[in-house]
């Protein structure tokens, strides 16, 4: 059985190790005889002659972005890819050289160089732009070819690739948030290993992943990624990859990871947009508003309160003083202060 194909978005499945027929690097499949192909130095985009002008761009894009990547994760660019515009559903399906789940939106054959996505006139319900996608397996490739024949770490595989290609969305955002609300979060070390079957935790495992490399870059800065990248790739164990990358233990990176999360209001920031951080920072100061409107409803009552007791005491004094007599000062029965009790957290 080949090896799977890097998939654009979170794949709950396993990665199946490198085979021998990948381990081949067979020539790239030719396109059909009716296809146009546009030319790069590092890319050659194939697709049906009404898509002339996406594989153009396309093309013109995998010239500035491999090297660009490569250069971002620390390794050669390698061999040219190939990526094959898919006009149609059945057309996607039928080029793979295995089968791909039907909610791929794109997928990458590392060892092959082989690149898969759909046209632009196929990808209904999407706003995001068909560069990104490729963006994304990209990383896949270069990734997949840095390692073999090891196989690449599926949270250091999608989290890279989600982090290169900026594909940070509410999705990442709302399975982090559950994850802390339930403390739920999965530990670095595990995420190391397998991902969760469960398809829950796996869009955690996802969305953490691409938080982790945010984090490790925007804390310890680009050689960080591009020598765990390199460490990994050599054999280096987990934990001493970490340290190497980062001074610091795996352990503790997790630790300082977790401690951002919980202390910053802005802890989103690594995984979403900046129109993103402006509807939280507004939600943020709407619920501190409407807080801060409750205290203030719940000081006038008091206020009132007290001035009900003081108009009650004046009241006592008074007649005290008409009945010529000491007055018995007390704090009324229907008072608060008698009654009040104590006010009593995927990807």
């Amino acid at each position: 059985m080949g090896a799977g194909p890097a998939e654009a978005g979170p794949s709950l499945r396993a990665a199946p190790e490198l085979s021998e027929l990948e381990l081949d690097l067979t020539e790239a499949p030719e396109p059909p005889k009716d296809w146009v192909s546009e030319r790069g130095p590092f890319a050659i985009v194939h697709a049906e002659e009404d898509d002339r002008q996406v594989a153009r761009r396309l093309s013109r894009h995998a010239t500035e972005a491999v090297p660009r990547l490569a250069a971002a994760l620390g390794v050669p660019a390698g061999r040219t890819m190939h990526v094959y515009v898919a006009p149609d559903e059945e057309t996607f399906n039928a080029m793979q050289p295995g089968r791909v789940p039907d909610w791929a939106d794109g997928t990458a054959w590392p060892l092959r160089g082989l690149i898969y996505l759909h046209t632009p006139r196929e990808r209904i319900g999407t706003d995001e732009p068909l560069e990104q996608v490729l963006d994304h397996e990209i990383v896949h490739v270069l990734l997949g070819q840095a390692f073999a024949p090891r196989r690449v770490p599926t949270w250091l595989q999608e989290g890279l690739a989600q982090h290169a290609a900026r594909q940070h969305t509410s999705r990442h955002t709302e399975a982090i948030a559950s994850g802390m609300l339930g403390d739920n979060l999965l530990s670095l070390e595990s995420l190391s290993r397998r991902f969760p079957a469960d398809p829950i935790r796996a869009r955690l495992a996802y969305a953490q992943s691409a938080d982790l490399v945010a984090y490790i870059e925007n804390e310890h800065g680009d050689e960080a990624i591009r020598t765990l990248v390199r460490e990994l790739a050599t054999g280096s164990a987990f934990g001493a990859a970490v340290r190497k990358a980062t001074g610091r233990s795996a352990l503790d990176l997790d630790r300082e990871w977790r401690a951002r999360l919980k202390t910053s209001p802005m802890w989103l920031s690594p995984l979403v947009s900046d129109t993103a951080l402006f509807t939280f920072a507004a939600l943020f100061f709407v619920v501190g508003g409407l807080r801060l409107r409750r205290r203030n409803r719940e000081t006038l009552a008091r206020w009132a309160r007290e001035e009900a007791i003081q108009d009650a005491l004046s009241d006592r004094l008074m007649q005290g003083w008409t009945d010529s007599e000491q007055p018995q000062v007390g704090i009324p029965p229907s008072s608060p202060w008698e009654t009040q009790t104590e006010d009593p957290w995927i990807h």
